[in-house]
């Protein structure tokens, strides 16, 4: 948002418009699948009828679709049922009026997703952050993935769980930590007296309160603090994130399961932010940037590579149409 605040300020000083509340519902080329983009039609909310001539280009920044549960699942029938964490705009409809243009796209089955709350759970709780201080278990009490996979190798391995879904496990030392994040650290407390986040004083009990088997449990946490010890886990977790083990009650759980979080796929662009078509060929005054494109990202965006992504091509379809 501070990103936002500051090109605002910019925006401000300079002769733009900026339309709130106005809905974009077309993309007007000067005929089906030929020709130019002049502009664009948006509604007002009293559902009024308007229209933009494009002096120089159209410039499409719209963000991606993991919003949109039916075109995700198009792609990837698993996560049709899965909430996300983005934005609720977040709905893909100016792809798609791309898409009417004439516009390839690439990678559109690459739905990136995140760890998030389950869906009958209304608070999402800040215990699944510093992957040195807890572990995944599963219903059965048992680690099934390392904890610091891919975002995309820990989604296959949630979604493969029988529920979907998976606990993290920590102790006191794990739990204070990510009560420092932000101002969350009210919030966390008040998840133990909602039993949203399990506390307990021993992992026996824990693994009670959890609904688990209490020696597979056991087992688990065992076997993690000895891989601390030596180095080395039998899930091929990163040496370096074997450092913290759990043995300082109280003990403290939590409940995760997968949300769609980044969209990698959308339109294709050449380096200068120009939309192509299916045919390989420039579509004249049609640019775009950001999460509405593909083929920037690869199959797994990595984080903080979606600033880096929205701000190089949005600044190349800003050069590209002043040209």
């Amino acid at each position: 948002m501070t990103y936002i605040k500051a090109l605002m300020e910019c925006a401000q000083k300079l002769p733009i418009t900026i339309r709130t509340n106005s809905r974009v519902v077309d993309i007007i080329r000067e005929a089906p699948l030929e020709g130019r983009v002049i502009g664009v039609g948006y509604v007002t909310p009293d559902k009024r009828n308007h229209f933009i001539k494009a002096k120089r280009a159209v410039i499409a920044a719209s963000g991606g679709y993991s919003a949109n549960a039916k075109l995700c699942g198009l792609f990837d029938p698993r996560l049709e049922h899965l909430g996300t964490s983005n934005l609720p705009s977040a709905t893909g409809e100016i792809l798609n009026d791309m898409i009417d243009l004439g516009a390839q796209t690439v990678g559109m089955d690459y739905v990136q997703c995140v760890i998030n709350k389950p869906k009958d759970q209304s608070t999402y709780v800040p215990l699944s952050i510093f992957v040195d201080y807890f572990i995944f278990v599963n219903w059965d009490g048992e680690r099934f993935i390392k904890e610091d996979a891919a975002r995309d190798v820990l989604c296959n391995a949630f979604l493969a769980e029988p529920k979907e879904e998976a606990f993290s496990v920590m102790d006191s030392k794990g739990f204070d930590v990510h009560c420092k994040v932000g101002r969350v650290e009210d919030l966390l407390k008040k998840s133990i007296k909602t039993g949203i986040v399990l506390e307990a004083n021993s992992i026996e009990e824990l693994a009670k309160k959890m609904g688990v088997p209490v020696s597979k449990l056991c087992q688990s946490v065992e076997a993690y603090n000895r891989s601390v010890d030596d180095k080395a886990d039998a899930l091929g977790r990163d040496p370096k994130m074997l450092v913290h083990k759990i043995e300082t009650g109280p003990f403290y759980a939590a409940r995760f399961a997968m949300a769609r979080h980044h969209t990698m796929g959308g339109v294709l662009i050449n380096e200068d932010a120009q939309v192509i078509d299916r045919k390989g060929n420039v579509i004249p005054g049609l640019l775009a940037a950001g999460e509405v494109t593909g083929g920037i990202h690869g199959n797994n965006r990595i984080g903080g590579n979606g600033i880096a992504d929205i701000f190089t091509f949005g600044r190349f379809a800003g050069l590209t149409a002043t040209k």
